[in-house]
């Protein structure tokens, strides 16, 4: 074997120290790599045990006092103006319920990578007035004013190609969120318009308003700026987490604007209108799905 030189083999030490400091960058990147997919993992299981035990009291609550409430009907011998406070409460829970429950679906649904756009004909004045009236007995409890304001012309519906079961999803949990962060005797305006093709929805309260340090948070599944002892709204802040998973589905945005602690808060949604060749458009006010051609649509 021939002996090598100096400057050969400084050279070869040189090509083997290279490959070696190489090899150990790449172990250091797989390990790295396995390190962030391992706090994935830890991550994920624990949003899924936390999902449960917030869902978990989400379903039990409202169910435990529907239950014991009807439990009272069941037995008798309550006055009169009894039965109707009772039933008012069973109504209340229930729909807490209902609508707890929807968002759990969703969510669930979401998580699993199960969802899929089904687009229809929406009419989303009705789609807005079936919410608010969904609401109304909420609203009426905290004696709040809504008004809505749809910008079209007199002689036209408001009708929108979209999924119609996620655009409801998202108008009554930003409903929702203005009702719950509302003051007695607030007010709460939303405005519907169609622009370039863009459906734009806002939903302005008079509510405390948020700390604008603190509105990144506020579409983190789970996560209330308050918490604790201190909480004094219901809920396990899945609504908007959703609200912004449902936006960004439908290829559009959701912004935020909280100028100042007590001014209120002022949600606006835009979402593009799905272009689809559809023989036949299929029209929906509320989630369900009609037939119809274009002149029985104008008509309807």
């Amino acid at each position: 074997m021939a002996r090598l030189s100096d400057e050969q083999l400084i050279l070869e030490l040189k090509k083997r120290f290279d490959a070696t400091k190489q090899a150990l960058y790449d172990v250091k990147m797989v390990t790295s790599k396995l390190e962030e997919v391992n706090k994935k993992l830890q991550t994920s299981e624990q949003i899924k045990s936390n999902f449960i035990s917030h869902m978990k009291n989400e379903i039990n609550n409202p169910l435990t006092s529907i239950l014991g409430l009807s439990e009272q009907l069941k037995t008798g011998g309550i006055p009169p103006e009894m039965v109707q406070a009772i039933a008012t409460s069973i109504h209340t829970e229930a729909f807490s319920l209902d609508f707890q429950l929807r968002n759990i679906f969703a969510a669930a649904e979401m998580e699993s990578g199960e969802t899929q756009l089904q687009i229809s004909l929406t009419d989303v004045i009705t789609l807005i007035r079936d919410a608010i009236d969904s609401f109304r007995h909420l609203i009426d409890d905290k004696k709040i004013t809504v008004r809505f304001h749809e910008k079209t012309n007199t002689d036209e519906r408001l009708l929108f190609k979209t999924d119609t079961e996620k655009l409801s999803l998202i108008i009554t949990n930003l409903l929702s969120n203005a009702v719950e962060f509302n003051h007695e005797n607030g007010r709460i305006e939303i405005t519907a318009v169609i622009l370039d093709g863009r459906l734009n929805l806002t939903v302005r309260d008079t509510g405390p308003g948020i700390d604008p340090e603190k509105i990144h948070v506020i579409f983190d599944r789970f996560v209330q700026i308050e918490s604790g002892v201190r909480k004094s709204h219901k809920g396990h802040g899945l609504g908007l987490s959703i609200v912004q998973a449902l936006v960004e589905m439908m290829e559009g945005n959701i912004t935020v604007d909280s100028v100042a602690k007590g001014k209120g808060t002022i949600f606006s949604v835009s979402i593009p209108e799905v272009e689809t060749n559809m023989e036949a458009d299929a029209f929906s006010v509320d989630g369900n799905e009609f037939f119809f051609d274009d002149e029985e649509v104008k008509a309807f």
